[in-house]
C-alpha cells in the first residue's frame, strides 16, 4: 500500500560560496601603484588622490601620538576618582564610628 502524498517535501537547496582572501594592505598596494602610473601622465585626478592619501596617512601618525595624550588623561582622571571615593568611604566610616556611639547614647535616653 502506498502512501499518497498531498504536499510534496521540498529538496535541500545547494549553497555553493568560496570564501575569497582580502588584505588591505595588497590593495593599498595596488592603489599606490595605480595611482603612481597615472600621475606619470599627468592626471589631475591621479594628482589629487596622491595628495589626498598623503594628507590621510599624516593626519593618522598625529593620531597615534594623540593616543598617548589620551591615555594618560583616562589614567589620571581613573586615579583621582579612586582617591575621591577612598577619601569618602574613610570619611563616612570615620563618621559612623564616632557618631554611632552619641547617637545610640541619645536614643537610649529617649525611651
Amino acid at each position: 500500500m502506498a502512501f499518497i502524498r498531498v504536499f510534496k517535501t521540498p529538496k535541500h537547496n545547494k549553497f555553493d560560496y568560496n570564501p575569497m582572501y582580502w588584505s588591505p594592505e595588497k590593495e593599498d598596494l595596488q592603489e599606490r601603484l595605480e595611482s603612481v602610473e597615472k600621475s606619470k601622465t599627468g592626471d589631475p585626478e591621479a594628482i589629487k588622490a596622491r595628495i589626498g592619501r598623503g594628507l590621510r596617512h599624516r593626519t593618522a601618525g598625529i593620531s597615534s601620538e594623540t593616543r598617548g595624550f589620551r591615555t594618560r588623561q583616562v589614567q589620571k582622571s581613573n586615579r583621582t576618582l579612586v582617591i575621591v571615593l577612598v577619601a569618602l568611604m574613610v570619611g563616612a566610616l570615620l563618621l559612623l564610628f564616632y557618631l554611632a556611639p552619641i547617637i545610640q547614647e541619645a536614643t537610649e535616653t529617649t525611651i
